[in-house]
């Protein structure tokens, strides 16, 4: 009535009870043999893709700062309007639904005026 049933022990194998199981873990540490490790990530939210955008300066009565890039995920053109080129770059939701981070690629801007000759 009270005896319970157990399974024999395992010999030489990793993650046996003898001491000589846990001198095959160390040695097969020390030897470089691959070993299954799982990454998380510190905040626990995915990483978002990096979206580069060309980004068009001001010119005559536009004040705004235009931008244009494509979702990674998806593949849409998006367009955006920032009030200053510091603001272009961010994480954001696209127009698409995707979470993107906006970089600033390649900017755009016009030459001053008196710079011509």
């Amino acid at each position: 009535m009270g005896v319970k049933a157990t399974s024999p022990p395992r010999k030489n194998g990793p993650g046996a009870a003898t001491p000589q199981g846990r001198e095959d873990i160390a040695t097969a540490a020390k030897q470089g043999s691959p070993t299954r490790s799982v990454r998380r990530a510190s905040s626990g939210r995915q990483q978002v893709p990096l979206a580069p955008a060309s980004v068009f300066g001001p010119v005559g009565r536009r004040k705004c700062w235009w931008y244009s890039y494509r979702c990674r995920t998806c593949g849409a053109y998006l367009f955006g309007r920032a009030r200053s080129l510091d603001t272009v770059t961010g994480e954001r939701r696209a127009g698409c639904g995707h979470r993107v981070h906006v970089m600033a690629a390649r900017i755009y801007d016009q030459p001053e005026s008196g710079a011509a000759a």
